[in-house]
């Protein structure tokens, strides 16, 4: 079994017969976020996800309409969540705001630790504040509100169907088969080169 390490990930986008360009330079050019792109159902093209790995390149291509056979949602997002979930899961950490997780007796906790950027955090705790603890109990639940199950959820939505992968494998050898590329991925060793790039495409969500 040949298990590789991502060393870079390139994500383009081609209009139509035009050349491709990098997928965040097209959308800054455009003036358009990722999901603005894909409800633009005037606009045609082609996502391209390039791969260089230690020992292989692989390059993947998904007609931008194109919805993913498991999850019904368009292949670039699927990418984005599926890369994204695998990486919160084995980091144990958000990955846009580099929170690590955690389990909150409260709602309030929660929002404290968890809302980002500050202003909006302060904001969301006096609205919490006017709340009685019905309403909190109704809205929210009574808790705790626990980071860890959520990333098990997530992840789960990732393997539903896959025959190969398998959490145990995944935390103790690090190993996560991409059936995409079809080879074995050291999660480990290619953590960083995920983050950088899903972070990247996650704020033009």
């Amino acid at each position: 079994m040949t298990i590789e390490v991502i060393k870079n990930i390139s994500v383009l986008f081609r209009e139509e017969a035009q050349l491709p360009v990098p997928l965040l330079d097209y959308l800054e050019l455009n003036d358009l976020r990722i999901n603005e792109l894909l409800e633009d159902e005037n606009r045609n093209g082609e996502f391209i996800i390039e791969f260089e790995l230690e020992q292989d390149t692989i390059t993947l291509s998904y007609e931008m309409h194109e919805l993913e056979e498991t999850s019904q949602v368009e292949y670039i997002v699927y990418f984005i969540c599926k890369w994204k979930w695998i990486w919160e899961w084995y980091s144990e950490r958000f990955l846009e705001h580099d929170i690590t997780f955690n389990v909150y007796p409260t709602i309030i906790d929660y929002a404290r630790a968890r809302i980002r950027p500050l202003e909006l955090m302060e904001e969301k705790i006096l609205e919490l504040e006017g709340y009685t603890k019905e309403d909190l109990l109704f809205y929210y639940g009574s808790g705790p509100f626990d980071d860890f199950e959520k990333a098990d959820q997530n992840l789960n939505q990732i393997l539903e169907f896959d025959e190969v992968n398998n959490k145990k494998n995944m935390r103790e050898q690090g190993l996560y088969f991409d059936e995409e590329m079809e080879r074995w991925i050291h999660i480990p060793n290619s953590l960083d080169i995920i983050e950088n790039t899903i972070q990247q495409l996650s704020k033009v969500r």
